[in-house]
Parts: structure tokens; C-alpha cells; sequence
């Protein structure tokens, strides 16, 4: 059995009736292409069925056509709209996405980083562990590829995609004061990161509203695994005077204190309250189901793709940042502190 010959762009260029050069910036995409041309050369090569040599025309032209996300863990499932609406984005792009997680490592991250930069991906966006790593942080400032932070500030100079957290925040605390509520605990990640300081201003601002301060021995700050989570709340619980409501502000965080609860024979909201800081499947199918600050994943993965996009074709663009706006969701995993109910 003979095996079929390959076809190649000189195929491609024969069958349009253009030169060589023509159906390269076609298959490139260059926009100094006539209309007619490049009509052409696409119908040569869905004709001939060619596929272009991602691995060939990475060697030539330094672009692999990739994007790589880095992400805290991959567990939390609404990170799955996030590179969806990038892959979405980036439509007949033909951009492969490579997705990683970091599992809270601040040396994995690290090396996933060189491991990327050594892959030639053509951009990556990362929601990093710390903020304050001098390492991380310089190799971050030092990337050769295109870098969109993800819910981050650090290091300056980098495009931005972020969710209004300080907004959301603000709104959940102020409706727990609302119902009477003085002992409110949030937990959340590093406090350097930016959602966690975010998160934090909105935290103050909804009590300075009412004249009043946050208890600092109620804000427990330090990672967003579930087991942190647990850990805090366990801690707070057996405290002599416990919180009667919790800002748990992480979606990964959420498991560790709904189990600290259980672990107790706490029932939501008879005898706590509780607000997540991050939509996920288990606020929604918990019972009762968790209130929730929510906002849109994939409108932060659609300015990602837009972002690195924009950034390989004009390299000289100021920072470019997106925000997006969040809401709180009240659900019935709230209630007055027993005390005042009690009363």
C-alpha cells in the first residue's frame, strides 16, 4: 500500500495560483493580505485538506500558538468558564490553551513558569499564590512572553483582569450587620494578594458605614486551600466567644468551614450564618444554599484572551486592565445571630 504524499504549501500555492509568500501571511494572518487572495488561498486549503506545521512555524517565527493558565487549583469549577470564554475568544485563532495548577506552591509556580517560558507559550495569565514572593515576582516582571495577571496587582506594569471584590464584599458584610451581626469572621488567602486586601476594604468600609470596627482577631487570613479553612474555623469556633457569622472569601475555602460546622453540629443558619466570597456549585446545591458574591468568569477570561491578543500584535501598549462588577446573592443560609433572636 502506498502512502499518501502530505500536502504541502507549495500544494496550496499551486492549487490557488499565488506565490509562496501569499499563502504564508495568509495562513499567518497578516492583514496586508487582499481580500481576494486570501479568499483563495482558504479555499486551496480547505480543497487540499492542508494543515499548517504549528511545530515548523514555531521554529521560524517564534510563535507556538499557545497560551498557558495558571490557577491556585483546579478543583474550583467555575475557573472552567474562565478558559472557556478564552477559548471561545479566541475562535478561529487556533490558539491551544495549556492549563496548570499551582496547588498553593509558591516552588511549583515557579517552576511551572519555566517550564512554560521554556515551551516558547506565546502568552499566560496566572492567578498567583503570593504577591509579595521577590522571586515570583521577578519572574513574572521578566516573563519573554505576554503576562496577564488574574485577580492580582503585583507586579506593576502587567495587564490586568479582576472582579470588583471590594463592591461584592462591602454589600454581603453590610447586609450581615443589617440583620444584627457584630461578630463577623472572614477568611480568606495571603494578605498580600489583591482580592484578599480587596475583599478586606469592602470588609471595613461596611462596618465604618455603621461607625463601627471589625474585630482583628476574627480576620483570619493565610491560604485558600479547604484545609486553611478548616483549621480557622475549627480555631474561631472554639473561641469564648465565637463569630455568628463567617465571610468565607475563597471558593475553595467554603468545604474546609462547612465541614468545621458539621464537625461541631452547627446547622446554617440556626446557629451561624454564612456568606461565600466566590460562587461554586456546592453554595449553590448546599442545603440551605449559600449566599454568594458572584460575578461573571468568563466576561474575565473573553478580556484575558483580548489582552494577549492585543498584546503580541502591538508589544508597546500601556497596562491594560479589566474589572468586573460583582453582586451579592442573599440566600437562605442567613439569619439574625441567635442571640438577638433568643432575645
Amino acid at each position: 500500500m502506498t502512502r499518501q504524499r502530505a500536502v504541502t504549501i507549495k500544494d496550496v500555492a499551486r492549487e490557488a495560483g499565488v506565490g509562496l509568500g501569499t499563502v504564508s501571511r495568509v495562513i499567518n494572518r497578516h492583514p496586508q493580505v487582499a481580500e481576494a487572495l486570501r479568499t483563495k488561498v482558504e479555499e486551496a486549503i480547505r480543497g487540499l485538506g492542508y494543515a499548517p506545521n504549528i511545530a515548523a512555524q514555531s521554529l521560524r517565527g517564534r510563535k507556538t500558538r499557545s497560551f498557558a493558565c495558571v490557577f491556585r487549583d483546579l478543583t474550583v469549577p467555575v475557573l472552567a468558564a474562565f478558559v472557556d470564554a478564552m477559548q471561545r475568544e479566541l475562535g478561529s485563532e487556533e490558539y491551544a490553551i495549556f492549563v496548570a495548577s499551582s496547588y498553593h506552591d509558591l516552588a511549583h509556580e515557579r517552576a511551572l513558569l519555566a517550564n512554560f517560558a521554556a515551551r516558547r507559550v506565546d502568552g499566560l495569565v496566572i492567578a498567583s499564590s503570593s504577591e509579595s514572593d521577590q522571586r515570583l515576582l521577578r519572574l513574572l516582571s521578566r516573563a519573554p512572553m505576554p503576562v496577564v495577571l488574574l485577580d492580582r496587582a503585583a507586579p506593576e506594569g502587567l495587564d490586568v483582569v479582576r472582579a470588583d471584590h471590594a463592591s461584592g464584599t462591602q454589600q454581603a458584610i453590610g447586609h450581615l450587620l443589617r440583620l444584627g451581626h457584630r461578630r463577623i469572621a472572614m477568611i480568606s488567602g495571603e494578605p498580600s494578594v489583591g482580592a484578599t486586601r480587596e475583599r478586606l476594604r469592602g470588609f471595613s468600609d461596611a462596618h465604618a458605614a455603621l461607625g463601627l470596627q471589625p474585630d482583628p482577631e476574627l480576620l483570619r487570613f493565610g491560604s485558600f486551600a479547604t484545609q486553611f479553612g478548616f483549621d480557622q474555623a475549627e480555631a474561631l469556633l472554639a473561641a469564648p466567644r465565637p463569630p455568628s457569622a463567617f465571610f468565607v472569601a475563597g471558593a475553595a475555602l467554603l468545604p474546609g468551614v462547612l465541614r468545621a460546622l458539621r464537625t461541631r453540629g452547627l446547622r446554617v443558619p440556626d446557629h451561624v450564618s454564612v456568606v461565600a466570597g466566590a460562587d461554586s456549585e456546592l453554595a449553590e446545591f448546599h442545603q440551605p444554599p449559600i449566599s454568594v458574591v458572584r460575578w461573571d468568569h468568563g466576561a474575565l477570561g473573553t478580556a484575558a484572551a483580548r489582552f494577549l491578543l492585543r498584546r503580541l500584535q502591538t508589544p508597546g501598549l500601556p497596562p491594560q486592565e479589566h474589572v468586573t462588577p460583582t453582586e451579592f446573592l442573599p440566600c437562605a443560609s442567613l439569619a439574625p445571630p441567635v442571640d438577638q433572636v433568643s432575645s
